[in-house]
């Protein structure tokens, strides 16, 4: 199931000739354009030689010039735009200054073929600024022209010579620069340098700007930011959690957040496609949501005298930042939070531009206590390969590319670090089964991951979770998690064979569940243990009943038992196994409570689907 957060990220024009409608966050995801030559360019690569520099009346000249050309490229653009039905104006989900943007809802949203002629004048005005580049090489906005529309072009060969032979006299923009083109080439860590450079050259008001990860932030997490002791430690771990894939090298997203910052560097002053003149709002606008990967321009509607411009992102672009309550909890909290991507209109949002789309995963984690760390299991069976696609052969036929196999991974992330605990490679549909031991930490992230390069989608399973210490004598348990049906594994080893790979259960099936007891055998004490299932969305006052032994449990199915706890201090290892007669399709949770007599009672829950 994908996680599709359809923004609109274009911009709606307040006053002026034109009035330009955003567009919903649709496109094809396409961002990262291949790296290809057009006919007609090859004066570019010359023009990067030294140059003579020029006199201060010819730089000055050339800079007014490369100014009106770009104006007239981006008229040109707007005449020959492809034609679409609609441009009605829309309630805003946001106002950015001058700007309107709103989330149409539109997914099924394919860009269409730029025309030929927009190519060719876009091409005109790289060879024109290439040209008044020698006459003033050290002008850094006409050096920004000449970088975002050659990336726009998809000559990301010739951007990227261009950026390496930059001369301009803040060699921190050379770096940015650099960076940006890295980021669409899909070499994250080659950006991921090249940015370094360029905030620890740039003054420390622009870094600070350029990092702040403010704009992108809800009022929650605002407020998470403002309330922590380090504010630059926890901004390191919201751009390490805001990394949507931790199985691609590089953290993308934070590359993707300074390219924006070069994007909206390298605009200012310039006439956008809306005829807007940049401005603080359009770089705001482009910090949160990125700049349309295509362009469209409506019929205009009987009586309407005004043109409207539509900008177009990806579709399938999504919330990457954690919400709070992942990161919430301190030593004393040990409950798992599932991550959930928002539905509607959010603060900020990002697709890595390898992917069209990225799904949540159907499957399990779970966390089981030592004395040096917690075993972390995740195990999921990955999506079926989508409809059409040839089986995976270890000798494809001649002439034939094989298909790539789906990278699997199990990562934590803990202080701001993630780490791998790990990685494998199978096949579209295949059980994937991971295991590795995390370090003890007050609060993490534990995040199971498929990511499909062939067929340009992942999907992941991502958690808060509590890693604390536990004291030799504190009662606690492990998470519960559910196991084939039939399944009675001895220990943990073996369990993970045996892990149930989704959260959906037939109604007819019996439902296992296994789990471990810590903090016993210092002691010789009995044990209680008593299991129900019962629907998530049970009300307060039903909970409330129970606790106070008024009311059973809302379904009929439960199982109560005691034993003696174990001899010596170690994890007790428990299955319990549940039928789950005439229950109707739904959501619900399998509840088990510990009771040891002088110490407060256990609980433990895992939410599973009846379909």
């Amino acid at each position: 199931m994908s996680i599709p957060i359809p923004l609109t990220a274009a911009l709606l024009a307040c006053c002026g000739l034109v009035a330009a409608t955003p567009a919903h966050a649709s496109g094809s995801g396409a961002g990262g354009i291949a790296d290809r030559a057009l006919p007609g360019f090859a004066t570019l690569a010359a023009t990067t030689a030294p140059l003579q520099a020029p006199g201060a009346a010819d730089s000055a000249d050339a800079h007014s010039r490369a100014r009106s050309l770009q104006a007239r490229f981006e008229r040109r653009r707007v005449r020959d735009l492809p034609r679409t039905l609609g441009g009605g104006r829309h309630p805003c989900d946001a106002i950015i200054g001058r700007l309107c943007i709103w989330d149409d809802g539109n997914e099924d949203w394919e860009p269409r073929e730029e025309p030929e002629s927009i190519r060719a004048w876009r091409l005109e005005l790289l060879t024109e600024l290439a040209s008044l580049a020698r006459a003033a090489p050290g002008d850094h906005w006409i050096f920004g022209q000449r970088i975002r529309y050659s990336v726009e072009a998809g000559l990301l060969g010739e951007a990227e010579a261009l950026a390496r032979g930059c001369g301009l006299p803040a060699r921190w923009r050379c770096d940015a620069f650099l960076g940006y083109v890295h980021h669409h080439q899909e070499d994250f860590v080659g950006a991921e340098s090249a940015f370094v450079r360029a905030l620890s050259a740039m003054p420390a008001d622009t870094a600070g700007s350029w990092a702040d990860p403010h704009p992108l932030l809800d009022g929650e997490l605002h407020d998470w930011l403002e309330a922590q002791p380090d504010s630059a430690a926890a901004a390191r771990r919201l751009w390490t959690l805001a990394d949507p894939l931790y199985l691609a090298d590089g953290n993308e997203r934070w590359s993707a957040h300074l390219s924006r910052r070069v994007y909206a560097m390298s605009s200012d002053g310039a006439m956008s496609p809306h005829q807007l003149r940049w401005g603080e709002d359009m770089t705001e606008a482009v910090v949160r949501y990125g700049w349309p990967i295509a362009w469209e321009r409506s019929w205009p509607r009987a009586g309407q005298s005004t043109v409207q411009v539509t900008g177009r992102d990806p579709p399938a672009s999504v919330r990457t930042l954690p919400p709070r309550d992942v990161l919430d909890g301190g030593p004393d909290s040990v409950d798992a939070v599932v991550w959930e991507v928002p539905d509607g209109h959010t603060q900020s949002v990002y697709l890595p531009t390898y992917l069209d789309t990225i799904g949540s995963l159907d499957g399990q984690t779970g966390r089981f206590w030592r004395s040096d760390g917690v075993v972390l299991i995740g195990v999921a069976t990955l999506p079926d390969p989508p409809a059409g696609t040839p089986p995976l052969e270890p000798d494809p036929p001649a002439g034939t590319l094989p298909l790539e196999p789906v990278e699997a991974g199990l990562f934590v992330e803990t202080g701001g670090v993630a780490r791998t605990l790990g990685r494998t490679a199978v096949e579209t549909g295949a059980v994937v089964r991971l295991s590795g031991v995390a370090p003890l930490a007050d609060r993490g992230v534990v995040s199971l991951e498929a990511w499909e390069p062939g067929h340009r989608r992942a999907h992941r399973l991502r958690r808060g979770i509590g890693l604390r210490r536990l004291p030799p004598d504190l009662l606690a348990i492990s998470d519960l998690v559910l196991l084939e049906a039939g399944a009675e594994p001895a220990g943990l080893e073996p369990m993970l064979d045996v892990v149930r790979t989704s959260t959906h259960v037939a109604a007819d099936e019996d439902l296992t569940v296994a789990f471990e007891v810590y903090g016993l055998g210092l002691r010789a004490e009995g044990i209680g243990f008593s299991a129900w299932v019962e629907r998530r969305n049970e009300g307060v006052l039903s909970r409330f009943g129970r606790w106070l032994r008024v009311r059973g449990p809302r379904e009929e199915v439960s199982i109560r038992w005691e034993e003696s706890g174990p001899e010596r201090p170690q994890p007790l290892f428990r299955t319990l196994r549940l039928g789950l007669p005439g229950l109707d399709p739904g959501e619900y949770q399998v509840v088990l409570e510990v009771s040891v007599a002088g110490r407060a009672p256990l609980v433990g829950r895992r939410a599973f689907t009846v379909w």
